[in-house]
């Protein structure tokens, strides 16, 4: 396994560029299996394998490192608001 940092990543095309000790290396966002967990963007910190591909090497079977997917932090905070809203909202009515 190698690890590297994706580089660039283009949203509307499904591909980018990840950086392994000064080589940028293709890969395709189905390549990445956790993908459903995080926004892919550059500065992800990543390991991956390398396969040859159409055009030269391609990175395979791509996990993101990130301590924290983004989906499941951003969730807490938004529970965490509707509560005093509520609590609030409670003690003025008594």
């Amino acid at each position: 396994m190698f690890q590297g940092k994706i580089i660039r990543f283009n949203t509307e095309r499904g591909f980018g560029f990840i950086n392994n000790d000064g080589e940028d290396i293709f890969f395709f966002a189905d390549s990445i299996i956790n993908r459903d967990d995080f926004f892919i963007k550059a500065d992800l910190d990543v390991e991956f394998e390398i396969a040859p591909g159409f055009k030269g090497p391609q990175a395979i079977n791509i996990t993101i490192l990130e301590d924290e997917p983004e989906d499941e932090s951003d969730e807490p905070e938004s529970e965490s608001d509707d509560e005093p809203k509520d609590e609030h909202d409670e003690e003025s009515t008594e």
